[in-house]
């Protein structure tokens, strides 16, 4: 979008996200910036609530007073640097219109394009001579696996040994079978499934193979190179299924006969690898399922395959279950639960006989419990959702159980770093971690997301309860977890300063959730009010440039009602600074007592830089019509207390509020040159585009 927005003294450049008054750019936030776009770009119209909150916050599910924050910021905005023109216009009960005369301009039509403050924003067999295939048929559809069996055809039209990977129940063994029967065509000697689950002994592993294929293996010994022998000239698909227990028995026989068959292919399902020459991995995700959210519809639910499975086979009950609007929300919210795993659907859906959907959501609290309905010919293992996570547990080592087990106590994911913090301790030295941790993600028990240029390692939420349950010193790791992420926020506090935001939030933003745990417990019964403190105290920033206003508000007040008299004064000045970061938009009149009180506190404790920070906050409270001295010069003090400590995000942001209250004192001049100050600290700091140019 290459448009500019005129309208009064403003102008609006959508591809630069700056809002401009007089030809000086206004600060403002993400979320105002991206309310104040859509309203002015359908200016006249009416933007209803929810259509705000699907463009501003997609996938989110938000608090309404989320767009009451904002607007109240635009209106301050538009108010202080806008003369007395009338621009938004509520519409009680439905949303906004913007009122104001907009005329559209071209971005080569702005004389003097200004820099501006950072944009915020992975012998033949008898067997073979009588059928083509011995795959079972299948009773049900197969749902939302379309791009998986066409990326498995395409490998096995590549490599001769594929092999499918992924966490119990997601659907390997089904999707293995499918596969298969799409590619018979292209092996005269057939497609033949060798099912390897019912197996205690991995000497029985070529057995199998031979009585699938109707081989006679009369000996143990020479048994690999008699079926090898018997199979050197056939064209043939043979399907290893379930190879964990097995998996090193399983690799040498699939080894011994890639190597003397030169016609055979093998497609394996194991939760590892069989880690041999020439195979290639398929890693099975589990179905997609939606984020938790009051506003799902009926037909954006439809839009996930673990919800299309989840209504198929609940249709198929016969108890009159259909998909609607009032019951989709909590539909999404069971399937997301579930981890999107198929297994785990299947065995949740049968409960729709005695419960209601709402029911069955709440019980998903205790899963273990409730997910017991399994197919009475499957095998014991996937007849309940523990009896199929406990196959898994079984085949570990003691360290494996062990980290396995204080995983639990991580929330969403984690980086080593931290995972290594918290679980370290005699039974496994740090050094052994990261080795016994791949070890699980080969499991298929840990799963690791390379997004942000770090791995970041989690369990799907089904393992996690499971593993609490074998965790036999929760109270320790808990605290320890809580404990170490208090220190960590406090390490991120200090690097926001410096750090370009981009590479910030990479490093940081994915323990939201681990804060939250973190909360959570500390907080809570068993908990460590002291150590709560420190967590929220240190988490402003986090919270603030994830624009989580309401949640990051709560836990503050939560925080201020615990500090008592022995709490130290550096710990309460934190805590009063809890807008300093990024959220400085919401219209409270506690904001600037609470930013003065803070500052007071950081004067006795002689922290100057942190004493300038929330002067800042101060200032910009006070830089309205009737106020805006006074706010000036408070931003002044802000300026002289953090300008001796270099270069930071607080500087430019003292030298932008300055900007604005020179603009607002009619001091255009000025206003530029503060302008440019703060745009140069901004780009020192690595967070300006090369493209921005000075005035």
């Amino acid at each position: 979008m290459t448009e500019v927005f005129a309208f009064g003294p403003f102008q609006l450049l959508a591809a630069r996200r700056e809002l401009l008054a007089h030809g000086v750019p206004v600060t403002l936030g993400q979320r105002a910036f991206e309310i104040l776009l859509l309203l002015v770009n359908r200016h006249g119209q009416l933007v209803t609530k929810d259509e705000l909150m699907a463009e501003v916050w997609p996938g989110v599910v938000v608090e309404e007073n989320n767009i009451q924050v904002h607007v109240s910021a635009l209106r301050k905005v538009l108010a202080t640097a806008g003369d007395s023109e009338r621009y938004l216009l509520t519409v009680a009960g439905r949303g906004y219109r913007f009122v104001a005369p907009v005329k559209r301009e071209s971005a080569a039509e702005l004389k003097a394009p200004l820099a501006s403050a950072p944009d915020r924003t992975p012998a033949v067999p008898a067997a073979i001579g009588a059928a083509s295939n011995n795959l079972p048929q299948q009773l049900t559809t197969l749902i939302g696996r379309e791009a998986d069996l066409a990326d498995i055809t395409a490998r096995l039209a590549a490599h001769r040994l594929v092999t499918l990977t992924g966490s119990g129940g997601v659907g390997k063994t089904r999707l293995s079978i499918e596969a298969g029967r799409k590619v018979l065509d292209r092996y005269p000697d057939g497609v033949w499934l060798a099912e390897l689950a019912p197996l205690n002994d991995p000497q029985l592993v070529t057995s199998i193979i031979g009585d699938v294929l109707g081989a006679s293996l009369n000996a143990a010994s020479g048994a690999i190179e008699t079926l090898a022998s018997a199979l050197k000239n056939k064209q043939l698909l043979l399907i290893l299924d379930n190879c964990e227990h097995v998996i090193a028995e399983a690799a040498r026989v699939a080894e011994a006969l890639m190597r003397c068959c030169p016609r055979l292919s093998i497609l394996a399902s194991s939760r590892e690898r069989l880690a041999i020459a020439g195979e290639s991995i398929v890693r099975v995700p589990s179905l997609p399922a939606p984020e938790a959210s009051g506003t799902l519809t009926a037909a954006r639910a439809r839009e996930y395959a673990a919800v299309r499975l989840f209504v198929e086979r609940a249709s198929a009950l016969g108890g009159g279950f259909a998909l609607t609007d009032a019951n989709a929300a909590t539909v999404g919210s069971i399937c997301q639960r579930l981890d999107g795993i198929p297994l785990a659907i299947e065995l949740a859906v049968p409960r729709l006989k005695v419960l209601s959907p709402e029911q069955l959501a709440r019980g998903l609290d205790e899963r273990f419990r409730l997910l017991t309905a399994g197919s009475r010919t499957a095998l014991p293992r996937q007849q309940t959702l523990h009896a199929l996570i406990d196959w898994s547990y079984d085949l570990l080592s003691d360290a494996e159980k062990i980290l396995l087990a204080r995983l639990s106590v991580f929330f969403g994911t984690a980086a080593l770093v931290s995972i290594t913090a918290v679980v370290a301790s005699a039974e496994i030295p740090a050094e052994q971690v990261g080795d016994l941790l791949l070890s699980l993600v080969e499991k298929s028990l840990v799963h690791a997301d390379p997004a942000g240029g770090e791995f970041r390692y989690g369990l799907l939420e089904s393992t996690r309860y499971y593993a609490s349950e074998k965790l036999a010193d929760a109270s320790r790791m808990r605290r320890r977890h809580a404990e170490h992420f208090a220190a960590r926020f406090a390490q991120a506090t200090a690097e926001w300063e410096t750090t370009p935001t981009r590479q910030w939030m990479a490093c940081y933003a994915s323990d939201i959730d681990n804060l939250r745990g973190a909360l959570e417990w500390a907080f809570g019964t068993d908990g460590d009010v002291t150590v709560g403190l420190e967590l929220v105290a240190h988490s402003h920033v986090l919270w603030a440039e994830l624009g989580l206003i309401l949640e990051h508000r709560r836990w503050v007040v939560e925080a201020l009602d615990k500090v008592a008299k022995g709490t130290p004064s550096e710990v309460t000045a934190r805590l009063l600074s809890w807008q300093a970061g990024d959220v400085r938009e919401l219209d409270d009149p506690a904001d600037y007592d609470e930013a003065v009180r803070a500052a007071s506190l950081y004067r006795k404790v002689g922290d100057g830089f942190q004493e300038g920070r929330v002067l800042l906050r101060a200032g910009t409270a006070r830089l309205l019509p009737d106020s805006v001295d006074e706010g000036e010069r408070l931003l002044r003090k802000a300026h002289a207390l953090v300008r001796p400590f270099g270069t930071t995000k607080t500087l430019a942001r003292c030298l932008s509020a300055l900007a604005s209250a020179r603009l607002f004192a009619g001091d255009l001049s000025d206003a530029r040159s503060l302008h440019r100050q703060a745009v140069d600290v901004y780009r020192d700091l690595g967070e300006a585009p090369d493209d921005r140019h000075d005035l």
